[in-house]
């Protein structure tokens, strides 16, 4: 016959491995993040599986990097001291710069110009980027011309301005270190921009896109990733403006009059199977290309677009063939 005692320990290590069990389980149903804040907003990363310290510390070290490479806001940020060099004159750019502009050229011909990383002058006369007590005089022509081994030949007095480009950029190399160090199941999100890979202990991540309508961060449609990369990038007019003689002056300029664009469209969201940074730079595009001739651009390109239309009181859900295709 077993004594008190021993059946007091039989009942403990019962209780322990039942508590290491339970343990377990939640951890393994465990995610992990990290947060900061950069570029004028603020950045996440969630994981299923645990994000070391030495990660985290290149992970914020990417995002410095790509802020001293593109930023318009320091002065001795490298686009920023480009845009100070003189017209017709070959410059050396860094790997990312040139990755940068090379990109925003592609979307520059699928919009047809209406996307233009060249309008930092006018940003900056409308109060969206800093001056630095400059002429802000913006040329009629513009334009650059990149050739191999990272040189690049300014063609015009206007600056450049990537804030359309460079956080969905640093998305994509934050992606590309994850994935290099095994951790595969992910969400990036900085400033809005996301990339989401594998899933979420084998649950599909969920990405809620805002209603440009409410003021409560209400979700208006709901994208569920089928544990594959996705990106998703959104451009509104609700996320950046100001009012100046009670006029709404948004940040998103059309490169053909100069002036805020005025749009049917209060959100624009871009959904893209490879990048980041094509996502990031088409969202502004398809912005100011616009209603109704956005959606048969990404139609004939085959796109996922995703547009509310409309206006405060009344709005409207439009997607592309590629949405649908995607089952998003």
């Amino acid at each position: 016959m077993l004594s008190r005692k021993l059946i007091s320990k039989l009942i403990a290590l019962c209780v322990g491995l039942f508590c290491v069990f339970i343990a377990y389980n939640s951890n393994l149903n465990k995610t992990y993040s990290i947060s900061g804040s950069a570029y004028g907003t603020s950045w996440s990363i969630v994981s299923s599986s645990y994000i070391a310290d030495h990660h985290e510390k290149n992970i914020i070290k990417i995002i410095d990097h790509i802020d001293h490479v593109a930023s318009n806001y320091k002065i001795n940020s490298e686009i920023a001291i480009i845009n100070k060099q003189p017209t017709d004159t070959e410059l050396s750019i860094s790997d990312d710069l040139y990755n940068i502009l090379n990109i925003a050229e592609d979307i520059n011909k699928l919009s047809d110009g209406a996307y233009n990383i060249m309008l930092g002058k006018v940003s900056s006369k409308l109060g969206f980027a800093p001056d630095f007590n400059m002429d802000l005089m913006q040329d009629k022509e513009d334009g650059y011309l990149l050739i191999n081994n990272n040189k690049l030949i300014k063609q015009s007095k206007n600056w450049f301005d990537l804030s359309s480009i460079a956080k969905g950029y640093a998305v994509q190399l934050i992606h590309e270190y994850l994935i290099t160090n095994n951790l595969t199941n992910h969400l990036i999100d900085i400033g809005g921009e996301l990339i989401v890979n594998g899933s979420n202990h084998s649950t599909p991540w969920m990405i809620g896109i805002q209603d440009p309508n409410s003021f409560n961060d209400k979700a208006i449609h709901v994208i569920k990733n089928n544990d594959n990369f996705l990106a998703i990038a959104t451009s509104g007019e609700y996320r950046n403006f100001k009012i100046s003689d009670n006029k709404m002056i948004t940040h998103t300029i059309d490169p053909k009059t100069l002036l805020s664009i005025d749009s049917k469209i209060l959100s624009l969201t871009i959904a893209h199977e490879e990048s980041a940074t094509q996502a990031d730079a088409m969202a502004t595009a398809f912005n100011v290309i616009g209603y109704p001739d956005a959606l048969n651009i990404a139609n004939d390109n085959n796109i996922a677009l995703m547009m509310v239309i409309g206006s405060e009181s009344k709005s409207e859900l439009i997607f592309s063939n590629k949405w649908y295709d995607l089952k998003l």
